[in-house]
């Protein structure tokens, strides 16, 4: 049964015992996505999302931020079924509303960030979305600014900065009131990374905190001098690092964990947009790219979401797996996202197509975009004519494993986009930027998935993005995150129904059968750490 260990919570609530979800065997059932909603107000693109874990709100409180035009923010508090109308915020910023993120404390205060010229104008929220304080700066110049609350009082913004190409990490410990000095991420005990990421980079989504150790993490991805001179003004992306700071962001070690082979004239594009970057309740570390191994044969190196994985916390790196599986091994993949909560237990979503080709449509330099080699750009995707794309999820409960196994379910039944997706940010040219750079993914404390992403099917007619959320309402889902709390473990079998005394055997019996009776193919919980 799909939601058995609310039938235990209420069994043990009733016999006065403590108990936690330990992580749940994917079961035959696939994820079922039975409800998706287009946010209501005037559209939007390139959301965030965020789940409350406060006992207050148990997951259910779920928010997204989009740019539509300018940053709002809208709310539910039942799990998707409902949505409000959109707050907007950020309300007195000139140039404000590019760049909105989200983040949820865990005494469910609520923070915004948003991108003006001259600052990132981080806002909070202590009424659940639906009005905001006037907030603070926390940048003195940014590009893409993400957000992170970490316990009730710390917040940190990392952003990238247009100068120098750096990552810049910005911390406040008074619940986002006063933004202190920020650190320059790029380690010095990393020449590799100094000397490569100082023509472009791009920074991973979230300044990620290890619980296991109190550690603050992020990732970025870079360029070459070589490759930018080659094609101005900035190269393809495609090697990886990591940040790890143990003082409290004061000071960085930058660990290598993909460098990609770009000799004998290959062409290596890995970042398809932004980076996606996440760490399990049990301290293991994941990141994901998506692209090709090499943009002038796209025909035999397709672009795929691929996930990286560490089991020493970001030290060191093992091979990229690919996520994504069409049936022919094709197909075209960007704008991905992960989530993580027991040990190997991810979902990532992503917008793929059956077509296989250059997502951009176009090749070459900004100021010189033309055909792709081989003729291959994607087909004309002309709404209504098929391919096109739509969102998709990957449910892994073993990417630990050297082989993980991925179940790959479509979140949308309809095509949402139809044409080309730019990946190259403001650098586009020619090519679609509409859905701009990228979808969100988190899970509430069922284990659930919820996902916002951009779409315009009609786009040909006219139609402005709108913000899509969808909600998981069925088939396996991934342990509870660790953030929504409980201390020991249950499995209603025999050596537990012995220890209750005889008033309870009827209760754990009627348990039992209605998970019998109601299965919706989800496994027993079982030890599995």
């Amino acid at each position: 049964m799909r939601h058995s260990y609310r039938g235990a919570l209420a069994v043990a609530a009733a016999l006065g015992i403590a108990l936690s979800l330990q992580p749940v065997a994917r079961a035959d059932v696939l994820p079922q996505f039975g409800r998706v909603t287009i946010l209501p107000g005037s559209g939007g693109a390139e959301p965030s999302i965020a789940a409350d874990y406060s006992a207050g709100s148990r997951g259910q409180k779920i928010y997204v931020s989009a740019i539509s035009p300018g940053p709002n923010l809208w709310h539910t508090y039942d799990g998707g079924q409902s949505w409000s109308q959109p707050v907007p915020f950020d309300t007195q910023g000139v140039t404000s509303g590019e760049d909105a993120d989200v983040s949820v404390a865990s005494d469910g205060t609520v923070y915004v960030v948003d991108l003006n010229i001259t600052h990132s104008l981080v806002q909070q929220s202590t009424d659940h979305g639906q009005t905001f304080n006037t907030g603070s700066p926390s940048t003195p110049e940014a590009d893409r600014p993400w957000i992170t609350a970490s316990g009730a009082n710390n917040v940190y913004v990392e952003y990238h900065d247009f100068a120098t190409e750096t990552v810049l990490f910005c911390p406040s410990t008074d619940r986002g009131a006063v933004f202190t000095g920020c650190t320059d991420t790029f380690g010095a005990n990393n020449t590799m990374a100094t000397s490569n990421c100082t023509s472009n980079t791009d920074i991973g989504k979230e300044v990620r905190v290890d619980t296991t150790d109190g550690s603050l993490n992020l990732v970025f991805s870079c360029s070459t001098g070589t490759e930018t001179t080659k094609s101005p003004p900035y190269g393809p992306v495609h090697d990886y690092y990591m940040s790890k700071s143990t003082d409290g962001g004061v000071t960085w070690n930058t660990f290598t964990m993909f460098v990609a082979d770009n000799t004998n004239t290959k062409s290596p594009t890995l970042s398809n947009f932004w980076t996606s970057f996440a760490i399990d309740d049990a301290g293991n570390y994941y990141a994901l790219m998506d692209g090709t191994y090499d943009d002038l044969n796209v025909a035999t190196n397709p672009y795929h979401v691929y996930l990286l994985r560490s089991t020493d916390h970001g030290h060191t790196w093992g091979a990229p797996v690919q996520v994504d599986q069409e049936a022919d091994g094709k197909g075209t993949h960007v704008l991905s996202d992960l989530w993580a909560t027991a040990a190997g237990q991810l979902d990532i979503v992503w917008y793929g197509t059956t077509a296989t080709g250059e997502p951009n449509g176009v090749c070459g330099t900004v100021a010189s975009q033309g055909p792709c080699p081989n003729n291959e750009g994607l087909p004309d995707d002309t709404a209504p004519n098929p391919p096109g794309w739509r969102v998709s999820m990957a449910q892994t409960t073993d990417a630990l494993d050297a082989s993980p196994v991925f179940t790959q379910v479509p979140v949308t039944a309809d095509f949402t986009h139809f044409g080309e997706i730019c990946t190259n940010g403001i650098v586009c040219g020619s090519s679609d930027r509409s859905l701009l750079d990228y979808i969100s993914v988190t899970v509430d404390c069922s284990g659930d998935a919820h996902m916002a992403f951009g779409g315009n099917p009609d786009e040909l007619h006219g139609q402005a993005p709108q913000v899509y959320e969808a909600d998981q309402t069925g088939g396996s889902a991934l342990a509870p995150p660790a953030a929504c709390g409980g201390v020991a473990v249950v499995t209603p079998e025999g050596p537990f129904i012995a220890l209750l005394p005889a008033t309870a055997v009827a209760a754990a019996g009627a348990l039992l059968l209605i998970r019998r009776r109601r299965g919706r193919g989800r496994a027993a919980l079982d030890s599995r750490a």
